[in-house]
């Protein structure tokens, strides 16, 4: 009988325990939505309403095997392209990931892509350093000189970017992307936005803890 009870008093334990850990979590994605969407006034979703700037940064995600833009990065290469044509940018630099295995090399698809839409090769620059969205940030102001420019991603990836901006000193206003085709892949968007839950709490540890962001620098 008292092994009963040791049993049962363990697992009492246990849940306790996993309750705690899982309140805790709840409260750290909850925390870190709220500083990171107050950035979203600065978010635009018009090409009429944007600012002008020089230039804009498409930030990278991963494409479908034989370089393919999955549906999220082929909204985000719309919106660049359209900023593009109504004149609101003159260059455009598309950061992501150039990992030396060549299934994950974001760039060319991303060049591919804008060259599709219409984008002269010329007035693209592709940085392949971009491993992380703060990296991307940094190596905007610190390796191309450009610390004044508009994000293109989704709202949360942008509302994050903006987050991480501001904490380093960096001016720029986001331009939100959709994605194509519209209301597709749900299993792609809800992997999409829990990855966003997680991605926001991240910024929030960057900034509380890793105040000295190590990044390459090279181009």
């Amino acid at each position: 009988m008292s092994h009963v009870r040791r049993i049962s008093r363990t697992r009492r334990i246990v849940l306790f325990w996993a309750a705690a850990a899982l309140i805790a979590a709840l409260e750290a994605v909850l925390t870190a939505n709220w500083l990171v969407g107050r950035t979203s006034a600065r978010i635009y979703s018009s090409v009429n309403d944007i600012p002008s700037h020089k230039v804009g940064m498409v930030l990278g995600c991963p494409e479908y095997s034989g370089g393919r833009p999955s549906p999220v990065l082929e909204g985000r290469l719309q919106a660049a392209a359209e900023l593009y044509h109504a004149g609101k940018v003159q260059t455009l630099v598309v950061s992501g990931a150039d990992s030396p295995k060549k299934f994950y090399n974001e760039i060319p698809a991303m060049i591919k892509g804008l060259v599709a839409l219409g984008v002269p090769e010329d007035d693209i620059i592709g940085d392949g350093k971009g491993v992380r969205t703060l990296d991307s940030i940094l190596r905007m102001r610190d390796v191309f000189g450009c610390d004044d420019f508009i994000t293109i991603s989704q709202r949360d990836h942008v509302e994050r970017a903006l987050y991480l901006a501001d904490h380093h000193g960096i001016s720029t206003i986001g331009f939100e992307a959709g994605i194509q085709p519209p209301g597709c892949y749900p299993d792609e968007l809800l992997a999409s936005e829990l990855y966003g839950e997680l991605s926001n709490v991240k910024a929030i540890l960057d900034i509380a803890i890793n105040h000295s962001a190590k990044y390459p620098t090279e181009r």
